[in-house]
């Protein structure tokens, strides 16, 4: 299963996917971004979002939480059921897309690296996760769930985690296709 998906997204990577997945990627970064930023510091205070952090405490979660109030907390779930799935669809097809195009000219078509482009599955699986907790917490508050609470911590520092090895597999592509490219793997 995990072949045929990996052989899935070797087949569908182009320099036309790039192309589109890249504009997609940059519009997000440079307009959706940083309105929702702007948007969302009216209300999360100083502390911000739980996925700002790489780990927080129930404890922080729910102080924050408490702040935002009705319309913040509206604002909060609204963005993580419409955009911020979109974006987490972004990053990981931009990571997919490139390690699938770096790795089929680094590595032999057999090579058990062309699997290294369904790294970004593990991020993209937990910001889900992340999200659809942080939902549930959100849309119950003033009740707390410290076990849920506990769980969205995890699957964010799982998230972040995952993300920049999913990063560093892109960079380990581009050093080997470039030390390729030097001959540096030719035997003097």
């Amino acid at each position: 299963m995990l072949q045929n998906l990996s052989s899935t997204f070797h087949r569908i990577s182009s320099a036309y996917t790039a192309l589109l997945i890249t504009l997609l990627y940059g519009y997000f970064i440079a307009v959706i971004m940083p309105e929702q930023s702007a948007m969302s510091a009216t209300y999360e205070g100083s502390w911000g979002a739980p996925d700002r952090h790489f780990f927080y405490s129930p404890k922080s979660l729910y102080a924050s939480i408490a702040v935002w109030g009705n319309a913040g907390r509206s604002d909060y779930i609204s963005f993580r059921l419409n955009l911020d799935i979109i974006w987490a669809l972004a990053y990981s097809g931009f990571l997919i897309t490139f390690i699938s195009l770096g790795s089929r000219k680094a590595f032999a078509p057999d090579d058990r690296r062309q699997l290294l482009n369904l790294a970004p599955l593990l991020p993209l699986s937990a910001d889900l996760i992340e999200n659809s907790l942080a939902i549930w917490l959100v849309s119950a508050w003033p009740v707390k769930m410290e076990a849920v609470a506990w769980l969205a911590a995890v699957s964010t520092a799982v998230k972040w985690s995952s993300l920049v090895a999913a990063h560093l597999v892109l960079l380990y592509i581009l050093t080997y296709l470039l030390a390729k490219k030097l001959n540096f793997f030719k035997r003097r």
